[in-house]
């Protein structure tokens, strides 16, 4: 198996939530946090200003769910 970087995967997670939890091999876990941010996000741009501090609550979860990954895998 590959090394996987801490560092990268919460660059990646940073940008594009969950994807970083994805890159380090929980690929269902990942898609599905990343999916869920994008509805919440899209639905904070047409339908209310209230889902766009729960986008925000979302990111900064799926944050600190990748460095737990991170922790876990890069031992």
């Amino acid at each position: 198996m590959a090394e996987k970087s801490r560092i990268i995967a919460m660059i990646i997670s940073f940008i594009f939530t969950g994807l970083g939890i994805a890159y380090l091999g929980d690929v269902k876990k990942g898609l599905i946090l990343f999916a869920i941010a994008v509805i919440i996000n899209c639905l904070g741009l047409w339908v209310a200003s209230v889902f766009a501090y729960i986008g925000m609550i979302v990111w900064i979860i799926g944050l600190y769910l990748t460095w737990k990954e991170a922790n876990e895998v890069c031992e």
